[in-house]
């Protein structure tokens, strides 16, 4: 599985820089938490079935439906703490938790 697909922090910053300040450092940071989250579970998948959704210190996957499937945490007082802490490490932290709730079918394809 392919782990470049996430921005780096100093990647959102250019990024946030680019829009002008259009977009809070924290809502690109969080944006990017997610879309990795999603690219993850796509990719696990081979497709769509999951919807990945960032609040505050969780993850919260849900399943086609609309369902709470599974969700995941931080220790951090958020996602977007910790990856202004460590983008790196949280980036794998999230990609190790999911792999588990996938290998251990917590969550299945229907």
């Amino acid at each position: 599985m392919e782990t470049e697909a996430y921005m780096t922090l100093a990647e959102v910053k250019a990024r946030q820089a680019a829009l002008k300040d259009k977009v809070p450092l924290d809502q690109a940071i969080a944006e990017n938490i997610q879309n990795w989250a999603q690219w993850l579970l796509d990719e696990g998948f081979e497709g769509s079935y999951f919807t990945a959704k960032i609040d505050g210190d969780t993850i919260n996957i849900t399943d086609l439906d609309g369902h709470p499937a599974a969700s995941i945490s931080t220790d951090a007082p958020s996602y977007v703490e910790a990856f202004k802490d460590s983008d790196r490490m949280t980036m794998m932290a999230i990609q190790t938790k999911l792999r588990r709730l996938i290998d251990r079918q917590v969550l299945k394809s229907q």
